[in-house]
Protein backbone atom coordinates (compact mmCIF):
# COMPACT_ATOMS: atom_id res chain seq x y z
CA UNK A 1 0.00 0.00 0.00
CA UNK A 2 1.25 3.50 -0.81
CA UNK A 3 1.26 6.20 1.89
CA UNK A 4 -0.74 8.69 -0.20
CA UNK A 5 -3.93 7.59 1.59
CA UNK A 6 -2.54 7.58 5.13
CA UNK A 7 -4.38 10.76 6.11
CA UNK A 8 -7.70 9.54 4.70
CA UNK A 9 -7.34 6.14 6.36
CA UNK A 10 -6.43 7.70 9.71
CA UNK A 11 -9.50 9.92 9.48
CA UNK A 12 -11.72 6.95 8.60
CA UNK A 13 -10.51 4.94 11.58
CA UNK A 14 -10.70 7.86 13.99
CA UNK A 15 -14.33 8.23 12.94
CA UNK A 16 -14.94 4.50 13.35
CA UNK A 17 -13.54 4.53 16.89
CA UNK A 18 -15.45 7.67 17.85
CA UNK A 19 -18.69 6.22 16.50
CA UNK A 20 -18.11 2.92 18.31
CA UNK A 21 -17.50 4.77 21.57
CA UNK A 22 -20.57 6.96 21.11
CA UNK A 23 -22.80 4.00 20.28
CA UNK A 24 -21.47 2.00 23.22
CA UNK A 25 -22.04 4.86 25.66
CA UNK A 26 -25.61 5.19 24.44
CA UNK A 27 -26.26 1.44 24.67
CA UNK A 28 -24.61 1.23 28.09
CA UNK A 29 -26.76 4.05 29.40
CA UNK A 30 -29.83 2.20 28.14
CA UNK A 31 -28.66 -0.95 29.96
CA UNK A 32 -28.19 0.97 33.21
CA UNK A 33 -31.73 2.31 32.92
CA UNK A 34 -33.05 -1.23 32.55
CA UNK A 35 -30.95 -2.45 35.49
CA UNK A 36 -31.21 0.12 38.33
CA UNK A 37 -29.66 -2.33 40.81
CA UNK A 38 -26.55 -2.55 38.66
CA UNK A 39 -26.47 1.26 38.30
CA UNK A 40 -26.60 1.59 42.10
CA UNK A 41 -23.73 -0.87 42.49
CA UNK A 42 -21.67 1.18 40.05
CA UNK A 43 -22.38 4.40 41.98
CA UNK A 44 -21.45 2.70 45.24
CA UNK A 45 -18.21 1.45 43.69
CA UNK A 46 -17.22 4.96 42.58
CA UNK A 47 -17.86 6.31 46.09
CA UNK A 48 -15.77 3.54 47.66
CA UNK A 49 -12.96 4.09 45.18
CA UNK A 50 -12.89 7.81 45.95
CA UNK A 51 -12.89 7.14 49.69
CA UNK A 52 -10.15 4.54 49.18
CA UNK A 53 -7.90 7.03 47.37
CA UNK A 54 -8.43 9.75 50.00
CA UNK A 55 -7.78 7.35 52.92
CA UNK A 56 -4.65 5.98 51.28
CA UNK A 57 -3.33 9.51 50.72
CA UNK A 58 -3.83 10.27 54.42
CA UNK A 59 -2.06 7.09 55.45
CA UNK A 60 -5.18 5.65 57.11
CA UNK A 61 -6.04 1.96 57.33
CA UNK A 62 -7.63 0.95 54.00
CA UNK A 63 -8.04 -2.80 54.59
CA UNK A 64 -11.80 -2.57 55.23
CA UNK A 65 -12.31 -0.41 52.14
CA UNK A 66 -10.29 -2.87 50.09
CA UNK A 67 -12.41 -5.77 51.33
CA UNK A 68 -15.59 -3.84 50.58
CA UNK A 69 -14.38 -3.08 47.04
CA UNK A 70 -13.39 -6.70 46.42
CA UNK A 71 -16.78 -7.93 47.64
CA UNK A 72 -18.62 -5.38 45.49
CA UNK A 73 -16.56 -6.34 42.42
CA UNK A 74 -17.63 -9.97 42.89
CA UNK A 75 -21.27 -8.95 43.20
CA UNK A 76 -20.99 -6.86 40.04
CA UNK A 77 -19.40 -9.75 38.12
CA UNK A 78 -22.11 -12.16 39.28
CA UNK A 79 -24.84 -9.71 38.29
CA UNK A 80 -23.29 -9.17 34.83
CA UNK A 81 -23.08 -12.93 34.22
CA UNK A 82 -26.55 -13.67 35.58
CA UNK A 83 -28.15 -10.96 33.40
CA UNK A 84 -25.88 -11.49 30.38
CA UNK A 85 -24.85 -7.85 30.30
CA UNK A 86 -22.18 -6.68 27.86
CA UNK A 87 -20.72 -3.22 28.35
CA UNK A 88 -17.74 -3.70 26.04
CA UNK A 89 -17.30 -1.25 23.17
CA UNK A 90 -18.78 -2.74 20.00
CA UNK A 91 -16.32 -1.95 17.21
CA UNK A 92 -17.22 -2.26 13.55
CA UNK A 93 -14.28 -4.66 13.27
CA UNK A 94 -13.81 -6.96 16.23
CA UNK A 95 -10.45 -8.17 14.89
CA UNK A 96 -8.54 -4.89 15.08
CA UNK A 97 -10.98 -2.92 17.27
CA UNK A 98 -11.13 -0.23 14.59
CA UNK A 99 -7.39 0.43 14.69
CA UNK A 100 -6.79 -0.95 11.19
CA UNK A 101 -3.97 -3.20 12.36
CA UNK A 102 -3.53 -6.48 14.16
CA UNK A 103 -0.11 -5.95 15.68
CA UNK A 104 1.81 -4.48 12.75
CA UNK A 105 -0.19 -6.35 10.09
CA UNK A 106 -2.92 -4.47 8.18
CA UNK A 107 -6.34 -5.83 9.08
CA UNK A 108 -8.70 -7.12 6.40
CA UNK A 109 -10.96 -4.13 7.04
CA UNK A 110 -8.07 -1.72 6.36
CA UNK A 111 -7.26 -3.50 3.11
CA UNK A 112 -10.90 -3.14 2.10
CA UNK A 113 -10.94 0.58 2.96
CA UNK A 114 -7.70 1.07 1.02
CA UNK A 115 -9.18 -0.79 -1.95
CA UNK A 116 -12.19 1.51 -1.92
CA UNK A 117 -9.93 4.58 -1.89
CA UNK A 118 -7.70 3.48 -4.78
CA UNK A 119 -10.77 2.65 -6.85
CA UNK A 120 -12.27 6.06 -6.07
CA UNK A 121 -9.05 7.83 -7.05
CA UNK A 122 -8.50 5.75 -10.19
CA UNK A 123 -10.81 8.01 -12.27
CA UNK A 124 -12.35 4.85 -13.71
CA UNK A 125 -15.71 5.03 -11.95
CA UNK A 126 -17.26 7.04 -14.80
CA UNK A 127 -15.98 4.66 -17.50
CA UNK A 128 -17.48 1.32 -18.57
CA UNK A 129 -16.02 -1.60 -16.64
CA UNK A 130 -13.78 -3.68 -18.89
CA UNK A 131 -11.67 -6.63 -17.77
CA UNK A 132 -9.48 -9.30 -19.28
CA UNK A 133 -12.50 -11.60 -19.42
CA UNK A 134 -14.06 -9.19 -21.90
CA UNK A 135 -11.27 -9.73 -24.43
CA UNK A 136 -12.84 -10.95 -27.69
CA UNK A 137 -9.77 -10.89 -29.91
CA UNK A 138 -9.53 -14.69 -29.75
CA UNK A 139 -12.82 -14.88 -31.66
CA UNK A 140 -12.54 -11.83 -33.93
CA UNK A 141 -11.26 -12.25 -37.46
CA UNK A 142 -9.56 -8.88 -37.86
CA UNK A 143 -6.05 -7.78 -38.74
CA UNK A 144 -4.98 -6.95 -35.19
CA UNK A 145 -6.47 -10.05 -33.50
CA UNK A 146 -3.32 -12.13 -33.12
CA UNK A 147 -1.14 -9.28 -31.92
CA UNK A 148 -3.70 -7.83 -29.51
CA UNK A 149 -4.61 -11.24 -28.11
CA UNK A 150 -0.92 -11.82 -27.40
CA UNK A 151 -0.66 -8.43 -25.70
CA UNK A 152 -3.66 -9.26 -23.50
CA UNK A 153 -1.87 -12.41 -22.36
CA UNK A 154 1.35 -10.54 -21.63
CA UNK A 155 -0.36 -7.77 -19.66
CA UNK A 156 -2.51 -10.19 -17.69
CA UNK A 157 0.07 -12.86 -16.87
CA UNK A 158 3.44 -11.12 -16.93
CA UNK A 159 2.41 -7.71 -15.63
CA UNK A 160 -0.80 -7.79 -13.58
CA UNK A 161 -0.25 -11.18 -11.95
CA UNK A 162 3.43 -10.45 -11.36
CA UNK A 163 3.31 -6.69 -10.83
CA UNK A 164 5.94 -6.20 -8.14
CA UNK A 165 8.49 -8.44 -9.85
CA UNK A 166 7.79 -7.27 -13.42
CA UNK A 167 10.95 -5.65 -14.83
CA UNK A 168 9.08 -3.31 -17.15
CA UNK A 169 8.48 0.21 -15.87
CA UNK A 170 7.05 1.78 -19.02
CA UNK A 171 4.48 0.55 -21.52
CA UNK A 172 3.40 2.13 -24.79
CA UNK A 173 0.65 1.18 -27.20
CA UNK A 174 0.61 3.25 -30.36
CA UNK A 175 -1.89 2.59 -33.10
CA UNK A 176 -4.84 3.73 -35.13
CA UNK A 177 -8.12 4.77 -33.55
CA UNK A 178 -10.33 1.93 -32.37
CA UNK A 179 -7.84 -0.93 -32.68
CA UNK A 180 -8.23 -1.83 -28.98
CA UNK A 181 -5.57 0.15 -27.10
CA UNK A 182 -7.87 1.73 -24.54
CA UNK A 183 -9.72 -1.52 -23.83
CA UNK A 184 -6.42 -3.22 -23.01
CA UNK A 185 -5.47 -0.32 -20.76
CA UNK A 186 -8.84 -0.54 -19.00
CA UNK A 187 -8.49 -4.30 -18.52
CA UNK A 188 -5.03 -3.76 -17.05
CA UNK A 189 -6.33 -1.10 -14.68
CA UNK A 190 -9.25 -3.29 -13.60
CA UNK A 191 -7.02 -6.28 -12.80
CA UNK A 192 -4.50 -4.18 -10.86
CA UNK A 193 -7.17 -2.45 -8.79
CA UNK A 194 -8.71 -5.80 -7.88
CA UNK A 195 -5.26 -6.88 -6.68
CA UNK A 196 -4.91 -3.81 -4.46
CA UNK A 197 -2.52 -1.98 -6.81
CA UNK A 198 -3.13 1.77 -7.08
CA UNK A 199 -3.94 3.01 -10.59
CA UNK A 200 -4.57 6.48 -11.97
CA UNK A 201 -6.24 6.48 -15.39
CA UNK A 202 -6.30 9.84 -17.14
CA UNK A 203 -6.46 11.34 -20.61
CA UNK A 204 -3.52 13.45 -21.76
CA UNK A 205 -5.86 16.45 -21.98
CA UNK A 206 -6.90 16.05 -18.32
CA UNK A 207 -3.27 15.50 -17.38
CA UNK A 208 -2.29 18.89 -18.78
CA UNK A 209 -5.11 20.52 -16.82
CA UNK A 210 -3.57 19.11 -13.63
CA UNK A 211 -0.17 20.46 -14.71
CA UNK A 212 -1.70 23.90 -15.39
CA UNK A 213 -3.39 23.88 -12.01
CA UNK A 214 -0.06 23.19 -10.33
CA UNK A 215 1.90 25.65 -12.48
CA UNK A 216 -0.50 28.54 -11.87
CA UNK A 217 -1.04 27.57 -8.22
CA UNK A 218 -4.81 27.81 -8.60
CA UNK A 219 -5.46 25.13 -5.96
CA UNK A 220 -8.64 23.80 -7.59
CA UNK A 221 -10.19 20.35 -7.14
CA UNK A 222 -7.42 19.05 -9.42
CA UNK A 223 -4.72 19.88 -6.88
CA UNK A 224 -5.15 16.63 -4.96
CA UNK A 225 -4.21 14.67 -8.08
CA UNK A 226 -0.81 16.22 -8.79
CA UNK A 227 0.96 14.32 -6.02
CA UNK A 228 -0.93 11.17 -6.95
CA UNK A 229 0.58 11.31 -10.45
CA UNK A 230 3.93 10.46 -8.89
CA UNK A 231 2.79 8.14 -6.12
CA UNK A 232 0.30 5.78 -7.80
CA UNK A 233 1.80 2.44 -8.73
CA UNK A 234 0.46 2.48 -12.29
CA UNK A 235 -0.23 5.71 -14.20
CA UNK A 236 -2.21 5.20 -17.42
CA UNK A 237 -2.20 8.12 -19.86
CA UNK A 238 -4.67 7.75 -22.71
CA UNK A 239 -4.69 9.64 -26.01
CA UNK A 240 -1.22 11.11 -25.63
CA UNK A 241 -0.76 13.59 -28.45
CA UNK A 242 -4.23 15.13 -28.27
CA UNK A 243 -3.34 17.48 -25.41
CA UNK A 244 -2.46 21.15 -26.02
CA UNK A 245 1.19 22.15 -25.72
CA UNK A 246 1.53 25.01 -23.25
CA UNK A 247 4.88 26.71 -22.93
CA UNK A 248 6.79 25.77 -19.76
CA UNK A 249 3.99 23.40 -18.76
CA UNK A 250 3.04 20.46 -20.98
CA UNK A 251 6.41 19.00 -21.91
CA UNK A 252 8.29 20.13 -18.81
CA UNK A 253 5.78 18.65 -16.35
CA UNK A 254 5.26 15.52 -18.44
CA UNK A 255 9.00 14.77 -18.61
CA UNK A 256 9.44 15.57 -14.93
CA UNK A 257 6.56 13.25 -13.97
CA UNK A 258 7.88 10.36 -16.05
CA UNK A 259 11.44 10.80 -14.76
CA UNK A 260 10.27 10.93 -11.15
CA UNK A 261 8.16 7.83 -11.62
CA UNK A 262 11.03 5.93 -13.18
CA UNK A 263 13.43 6.88 -10.40
CA UNK A 264 10.87 5.60 -7.87
CA UNK A 265 10.27 2.37 -9.84
CA UNK A 266 6.67 3.31 -10.65
CA UNK A 267 5.05 2.01 -13.85
CA UNK A 268 3.54 4.16 -16.60
CA UNK A 269 1.30 2.99 -19.46
CA UNK A 270 0.73 5.27 -22.46
CA UNK A 271 -1.80 4.92 -25.28
CA UNK A 272 -1.37 7.10 -28.35
CA UNK A 273 -2.43 7.37 -31.96
CA UNK A 274 0.93 8.89 -32.87
CA UNK A 275 3.60 6.87 -34.64
CA UNK A 276 7.30 6.97 -33.77
CA UNK A 277 8.07 9.90 -36.06
CA UNK A 278 5.24 12.05 -34.74
CA UNK A 279 6.15 11.17 -31.13
CA UNK A 280 9.77 12.22 -31.69
CA UNK A 281 8.68 15.43 -33.41
CA UNK A 282 6.31 16.33 -30.57
CA UNK A 283 8.14 15.03 -27.50
CA UNK A 284 11.71 14.34 -28.59
CA UNK A 285 13.73 11.19 -29.09
CA UNK A 286 14.83 11.02 -25.45
CA UNK A 287 11.22 10.83 -24.32
CA UNK A 288 10.34 8.08 -26.80
CA UNK A 289 13.40 6.07 -25.78
CA UNK A 290 12.03 5.82 -22.24
CA UNK A 291 9.14 3.79 -23.63
CA UNK A 292 10.99 1.76 -26.22
CA UNK A 293 14.17 0.70 -24.40
CA UNK A 294 13.68 -3.05 -23.96
CA UNK A 295 15.65 -3.08 -20.70
CA UNK A 296 12.77 -1.49 -18.83
CA UNK A 297 9.96 -0.93 -21.33
CA UNK A 298 7.37 -2.89 -23.28
CA UNK A 299 6.47 -1.34 -26.60
CA UNK A 300 5.12 -2.71 -29.87
CA UNK A 301 5.13 -1.39 -33.40
CA UNK A 302 2.30 0.81 -34.63
CA UNK A 303 -0.92 -1.21 -34.37
CA UNK A 304 -3.15 -1.15 -37.42
CA UNK A 305 -6.42 -2.89 -38.11
CA UNK A 306 -10.17 -2.55 -38.07
CA UNK A 307 -11.89 0.06 -35.92
CA UNK A 308 -13.67 -1.98 -33.25
CA UNK A 309 -15.23 0.74 -31.12
CA UNK A 310 -18.70 -0.73 -31.59
CA UNK A 311 -17.64 -4.37 -31.40
CA UNK A 312 -15.72 -4.91 -28.15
Amino acid sequence: MINYFDRQLNSIYQSKRALAKENSQRENQALLTLHPKFADMQKTKKKLELEFVKSKAKGADISQLQNALDKLDEEIKEYVVANKLNFATKYSCSLCKDSGYIGETPCECLIKEYSNLIKEFSSLTSLPKFGFDNNKFGNLQVEQSVGMNKLYGIMQNKVCKNFQQCKWLNFMLSGASGVGKTCLALATADALLESGISVFYISAFQLVNIFLDKHTNKQTVLSKYFEYLSQCEMLIIDNLGEEPIYKNVTLEYLFSTIDKRMSNKKKTFICTQLGAGALISRYGEAFLSKFTDKKYSLSVGYITGENLRNKI
